[in-house]
């Protein structure tokens, strides 16, 4: 029991952090306001949500990035947006990014751990996400198959000489940290 009791304290769990006030943003009441300046607006949430979507009401026309296919649409898991998986939140990152055309968007949003929370976050089940050994975890359910299924191709393509052709949203400094997880600190109080 102690052993367990140990291992949950090193455990830590991924958030997606306003880089402007360098606070994380934990559940959509507080990332909406932050939407809608940049012209996103939450989608109705039908019943029985398990996701909600943010349709982009901006002024900039983007192409779809296939002929057949609609232009991609942040979404996160619904109410909750700490603990998820490092692929649902590039899957987000990547649509704003899509929708924003912006060369850098960790000057908006940037994605960090952070300890479990002791008491709220104890019932819930986690799973570790498998990459360099990694002490992070997500909650268990909130992983976007089709966003796993992109990165995972895109990983495999990189490691065979492919070049990756999208932006990079969040630099990467420090040891065993998911790659593009941290933001230099210059970024977050500024030039």
């Amino acid at each position: 029991m102690l052993m367990e009791e140990c291992m949950r304290e090193c455990m830590r769990k991924l958030a997606l952090w306003n880089t402007r006030n360098f606070k994380p943003v934990m559940a959509h009441d507080e990332l909406e306001p932050i939407m809608a300046t940049l012209g996103f607006v939450p989608l109705p949430l039908p019943p029985s949500a398990d996701w909600r979507e943010y349709y982009y009401c901006g002024s900039a026309a983007v192409a779809a990035p296939a002929p057949d296919q609609p232009p991609p649409s942040p979404r996160l898991p619904y109410p909750r947006i700490d603990g998820l998986h490092l692929h649902t939140y590039s899957a987000f990152l990547d649509a704003l990014n899509f929708h924003l055309c912006r060369p850098d968007i960790s000057d908006i949003f940037h994605i960090r751990g952070m300890p479990l929370h002791k008491v709220h976050d104890r019932s819930k089940k986690w799973r570790r996400i498998e990459e360099d050994d990694s002490v992070f975890v997500y909650r268990e359910g909130t992983l976007d198959q089709a966003a796993c299924a992109h990165y995972q191709k895109n990983k495999n393509e990189n490691s065979s000489g492919i070049k990756r052709n999208n932006s990079m949203l969040i630099r990467s400094k420090g040891n065993n940290m998911p790659k593009a997880l941290v933001v230099p600190l210059t970024d977050i109080i500024g030039r």
